[in-house]
């Protein structure tokens, strides 16, 4: 008998708040702390897999021009990512550290900085390992029911990046480009993967403004009086 196809799941992103407590587990002012930022902020402002964080060169790294050039990704496809100024910067941060630890450009960008082996390269199941510990040291770390798998992950990340860009006005086949994907299909799925912007596209919304929303809801909760002497004082000074 054949055997039932496996249910597509939708992919893990997470909430900008799951995403400043993570970011919020990295200490800058270590060596180690502040590699470890910088790769999250390679695959949040970059999408990148893990393989490709650990592959990276310090040649694929332009800060000039602000992108990463990720060679032969999943398919055996290379891309350029453009990246914004604040990736651009942790990127740079590192960057500057590693300089000053001695690392040349033949070494991994994203290498060991443990005694005896700095420069070396990074296994991905380091940088699973360190998401998930920090993921789990903010309290966002939950895991799958079904799969038993972590929702905080590498990929999770990438995921992140991937619905940011939808998001920010990008279409499909921007972002499909953005993260390597050989079928358009592979993309969309992050469509569906994100309801509030599906629910504010079919209804014709656009997202609230949080200061006006905080303003609408104070002013749900005046009384009929004060509502009418605030009314009347708009008036008095517009005129």
């Amino acid at each position: 008998m054949p055997r039932p196809a496996r249910p597509k799941r939708l992919p893990k992103v997470l909430t900008e708040p799951e995403v400043e407590a993570l970011r919020g587990r990295f200490r800058g002012k270590s060596v180690t702390g502040l590699r470890n930022r910088a790769i999250v902020e390679a695959m949040l402002g970059a999408g990148l897999r893990v393989a490709e964080a650990c592959g990276l060169m310090a040649s694929d790294v332009d800060l000039t021009e602000g992108s990463i050039r990720v060679n032969l990704g999943k398919g055996g496809r290379d891309r350029v990512v453009p990246i914004d100024g604040e990736t651009c910067g942790w990127l740079r941060a590192w960057a500057e550290k590693r300089g000053r630890l001695g690392v040349n450009g033949r070494k991994p960008f994203f290498c060991a900085v443990r005694q005896g082996a700095t420069g070396s390269a990074l296994r991905t199941e380091q940088v699973e390992r360190m998401v998930r510990n920090a993921a789990e040291e903010a309290g966002i770390q939950e895991q799958d029911p079904v799969t038993r798998r972590h929702k905080v992950t590498p990929h999770a990340l990438r995921h992140t990046y991937a619905t940011r860009m939808l998001r920010q006005g990008f279409d499909v086949s921007e972002v499909q480009a953005l993260l390597g994907h050989a079928n358009l299909g592979t993309t969309s799925v992050y469509l569906h993967a994100d309801p509030v912007r599906l629910r504010e596209r079919v209804q014709g919304r656009k997202p609230a403004d949080p200061q006006v929303a905080k303003l609408a809801e104070a002013l749900s909760k005046l009384t009929p009086e004060a509502r009418a002497a605030l009314l009347e004082a708009l008036q008095e000074g517009g005129e």
